[in-house]
């Protein structure tokens, strides 16, 4: 099994850079790349669309682009649930806050399909200046920004949580018409108006907030969100 990891340069902390270049495996190897994460993950969805050259060279994907991601991280909210909560003998059972640091929402696609499943959680989105999941919950304004702004929390620093695709699926009752019309006209427009009835469910499922990720003192007009 070979290893192939794409770098975005200038955009991961020297730690982060220094964990992915000193890896000495024949088996790995790491491309830094011109770009942001956003744009990384385009190449990567069209060699995954192409399911004859997928099955060919035997591929798979370890971001949430991969189904069996977002599978295993529905455990994680189960696993943390049985942790966390107060007492599992009451009936209905306690609900447990989950906080979600969100960049392409694999995470919190996972904890809303535990909260479909009956798992008595509350999930609260975490973003930092990339907030179109925070503009999306608030206003149901799920739409680009003019640019990727580099922050602290470079693993957040996206635009296009590819995710949030699964999460209008669940929240519309698996209609997947209604989300493929909203998902070609993100991608036509880059921008998208939610559905009055879409949003009402939004914002109950999945209140967020958004926090500045530079460091304290850099950023003009930020604001801790309590």
């Amino acid at each position: 099994m070979d290893i192939i990891v794409l770098l975005p340069k200038g955009r991961c902390t020297k730690i982060q850079e220094l964990q992915m270049t000193t890896v000495l495996k024949e088996n790995v190897h790491v491309f830094e790349v011109e770009g942001n994460s956003d744009e990384l993950d385009e190449p990567i969805k069209a060699v995954f669309a192409d399911v004859a050259f997928v099955k060919k060279h035997h591929l798979m994907s370890l971001n949430s682009i991969n189904w069996s991601r977002v599978l295993v991280q529905m455990a994680h909210h189960f696993f943390a649930y049985f942790r966390c909560a107060p007492s599992l003998d009451s009936h209905p059972l306690p609900p447990v806050e989950v906080v979600v640091p969100t960049g392409a929402a694999g995470n919190l696609a996972a904890g809303c399909i535990a909260q479909k499943m009956g798992l008595p959680i509350r999930l609260v989105v975490a973003v930092n200046r990339n907030d179109i999941i925070h503009r999306t919950v608030r206003r149901g304004d799920f739409s680009l920004s003019e640019a990727v702004k580099p922050t602290l929390a470079s693993a957040m620093d996206m635009q296009v949580p590819y995710n949030m695709e699964r999460i209008f699926w669940l929240l519309s009752g698996s209609d997947s018409q209604a989300t493929r019309v909203l998902m070609e006209q993100f991608e036509r427009t880059q921008s998208l108006k939610l559905p009055k009835e879409l949003h009402s469910k939004c914002s109950p499922v999945l209140p967020g907030h958004s926090l500045c990720g530079q460091v304290p003192g850099s950023c003009p007009g930020c604001r801790a969100v309590p």
